[in-house]
This record gives C-alpha cells, structure tokens and sequence, in this order.
C-alpha cells in the first residue's frame, strides 16, 4: 500500500524524482510534463511540491495539507511538469475525480466553516442545479496548482504542455464539468491570458479559504473550451484546441514524454 507523505525532505524529494525519470523516455526539452495517479508512489513528488509552495506562501504545513487533501488522495490525479536538467519538480496541478469522499471544493461549500457566505451552507444539490451538473462522476475539482519560486516566470512552455495533458485526460475521461477554487492572480490570468470561461461557482463572493484571503470558487463547462480560439490569447487557444479536434490522440503518456 502506498503512503500519502506530505513531509519529505527536499533530498528524499529529489532522489524520488530522479528514480521518476529514469523509468521515462525523455527527449531533448529541459521540461517534461506527466500525469501521475494519486495512488502511485511517485505522487508523494507532488505532494511534496504542493506541500512547500502552500507552507511558504500561507503556512499550511504537512499536517494541515494531510487534513485537507488526504481524504481525496485516492482519487487524485496530479498534473506534473519536471526540470529534466535539475531533476525536481517545476510545477503541478492536482485535479480531484468524484468518489465516495466527494469533491472537495463543493464539499468545502456545504460546510458551514469553510463557506464563502458562511455560517451559510451551500448544499451539493444546489451546486449541481445552479450549474446543470446532472453526474458529479463528470466532473474534476481543480483543486491544488503550485510552482516554486523560481520557476513561476520561466515556464510558458511547460504550462501550455500541462495544459494539453490535462485536456487529453479530460476527454479521454468524458469530463464535462470543472469547480475549483483559486486565488484572485489565478482567476485574471485564466480569464484574460488563456480566456478560459470561468464564472463565480453558484454565484459567490471572494473569500478566505485555508488562511488565503482572496479566494474565489469557480466553474466552467469544460466543453466550451473548444470555443477558446475566438479569445484572445489565440496561440494558447490553438493549442489546447489542437488537443480536442486532433483525429488521432496520442495517449497521455505518450504526450508528455514528448
């Protein structure tokens, strides 16, 4: 059985990513993009990144992450981009399936602590009626995205290809439905750089969320990305259109090892 560890050395980390790539065919980029399922031991990589990026910007340490995101470890799937010349992690995105636990993010709103308009309650029912969500099974929570430091102006390129893994996941899974919540930078850069449909999830305000102030919780029907090439970034838009109109699709691994 693996272990969900979110307090690794930054030396266990390393040597765990070096073991990562070399079970890999890597080409010539400097950055490599993977998709790596909660329940592999090379997950605890990603744990790990999530786990310093969150503690170094609002403190949540490993206990804390384990108390959020251990309930949903099982039915994670990490987005992973790695520094092939380094051999760390550069970047990851987790994204969150249903399951017996639910999904986190509208879980978070039907509780009365953690709600955005608390001590008000929003249950999952009206979440789903708000947005015409009709099976939670299709739909991903966005719930982690973390990049250290010194990555965070040097990877367009990595970002765009973490972009076309996911959507690939995304459509081989037949995810019609997103919720997440992020921060404020996350939310304009989504909006005005890649021009991704995200709207305010049933309709909330800003809030503080896991000791982050500034938090919004959104959705956005995943379908209408198609739609991204008529925005305004139209080189991303043709990318990750590229990913749902190509007639053959490599497989995700495939992809990432490109």
């Amino acid at each position: 059985m693996t272990d969900y560890v979110y307090d690794m050395s930054d030396p266990e980390r390393d040597a765990l990513t070096q073991h990562f790539l070399s079970t890999k065919n890597l080409g010539c980029s400097r950055f490599a993009c993977f998709a790596v399922e909660g329940t592999d031991p090379f997950a605890n990589i990603a744990r790990q990144l999530e786990r310093e990026v969150f503690e170094q910007s609002w403190g949540n340490d490993a206990a804390t992450m384990k108390k959020e995101y251990g309930p949903y470890d099982e039915a994670s799937v990490f987005f992973m981009a790695v520094d092939t010349q380094d051999g760390v992690p550069a970047g990851v995105v987790r994204m969150i399936r249903n399951s017996p636990a639910g999904l986190k993010t509208i879980v978070d709103l039907d509780d009365c602590i953690k709600s955005p308009i608390a001590p008000i309650a929003i249950p999952i029912g009206d979440v789903m009626q708000h947005h015409a969500i009709d099976d939670l099974d299709r739909c991903w929570d966005g719930a982690t995205a973390a990049v250290p430091r010194k990555y965070r102006r040097r990877l367009a390129t990595a970002h765009v290809q973490i972009l076309r893994v996911m959507a690939l996941a995304a459509m081989r899974e037949n995810v019609q439905h997103f919720v997440s919540v992020l921060d404020a930078p996350v939310v304009r850069a989504a909006r005005d750089v890649l021009g991704l449909p995200l709207v305010p999830l049933v309709d909330t305000p800003p809030f503080t969320h896991m000791d982050a102030p500034n938090n919004q919780a959104v959705y956005a029907h995943v379908p209408t990305l198609l739609g991204l090439s008529q925005r305004r970034n139209r080189k991303v838009s043709q990318k990750i259109r590229d990913c749902f109109s190509a007639n053959t699709i490599p497989s995700v691994e495939q992809l990432a090892a490109r």
